[in-house]
């Protein structure tokens, strides 16, 4: 059962792409999805932003900045952003 649960991981990490930022890039961060339910309108937008990374955690969290208004969010995981490309 270990050998099972072993090559299982293997089969599923081969496909898993680590999103890695640095301090400095423009991302885009995830609508929450309370608001995007709450939201009547199909094509409500998924992504807010750019951002940028302003704070990288070993755990693979992120503090964000904001550009125009100069404030920054709370720890955000590594799954609710995006990079932004230009």
């Amino acid at each position: 059962m270990e050998e099972y649960h072993r090559r299982l991981a293997l089969a599923y990490d081969k496909h898993v792409w680590p999103r890695v930022f640095l301090e400095g890039e423009l991302v885009l961060k995830s609508v929450d999805i309370v608001i995007r339910k709450m939201s009547v309108l199909k094509w409500a937008p998924k992504w807010e932003g750019p951002y940028i990374v302003s704070e990288v955690h070993p755990n693979e969290h992120y503090i964000l900045l904001d550009p125009d208004h100069g404030t920054t969010t709370g720890s955000i995981n590594f799954k609710y952003v995006k990079k932004y490309y230009t």
